[in-house]
């Protein structure tokens, strides 16, 4: 499968996506449409919601392509958008569609019960009350400890995703990472190690 190394190679097959390229876009699809479907299903639990509109984020970009800017990273590009366009359709079937903006959305985060290897540090009591920990997080702390630990993104790329600065970016994932650890008690120089480990190996939607 196609792989992209580094920026320079993100942005080569960007560019060649623009200038009519479209095998380019089928290369990028296959590189990005499982994270994609990942992350879209913590917003909803339709998935056929979330394939529909990883598609429509794919034909928009064929359709807008002459008014597209150069891009370094085109993984960020195509979160934000399959994002926004989830809101906008949740947005039409939500009872109360005020109450669901950029800032106020739902979003899941679980992970697979088989992390016994993982999770060795802890008995089964600290690991039910790190279960329930992570249901008390805010949903917009949910995304941004997803994204970071479990997506590897850096602390722009989340500031950009949700319309954060860089500062209230750290500060929000800071929060929530002391509000798991004073919960289930594990020392602090442990704990870092603890959730990696767990949602490096979350549960994964599969497409």
């Amino acid at each position: 499968m196609y792989s992209v190394e580094n920026k320079d190679d993100e942005r080569l097959i960007w560019s060649r996506f623009l200038k009519g390229d479209n095998h380019v876009l089928s290369l990028i699809y296959l590189q990005h449409s499982n994270s994609l479907f990942d992350y879209g299903c913590r917003f909803t639990i339709d998935k056929e919601l979330v394939k529909d509109c990883i598609q429509e984020v794919f034909c928009s970009l064929m359709r807008t392509r002459n008014n597209l800017s150069e891009t370094d990273n085109v993984r960020l590009y195509l979160l934000k958008s399959l994002k926004r366009r989830i809101i906008r359709e949740l947005k039409k079937t939500d009872h109360q569609p005020r109450l669901l903006n950029d800032q106020d959305y739902p979003f899941d985060l679980r992970w697979s019960e088989s992390l016994d290897d993982q999770l060795s540090e802890l008995d089964e009591e600290k690991r039910l009350r790190l279960a329930d920990a992570m249901q008390s997080l805010t949903d917009r702390q949910k995304e941004a400890i997803y994204l970071r630990f479990n997506r590897g993104l850096e602390y722009e790329e989340i500031s950009f995703l949700l319309n954060l600065n860089y500062q209230s970016s750290r500060a929000l994932i800071h929060r929530a990472v002391e509000k798991l650890r004073e919960i289930i008690r594990v020392p602090n120089k442990n704990f870092g190690q603890v959730l990696l480990a767990i949602l490096c190996h979350s549960r994964e939607h599969a497409f």
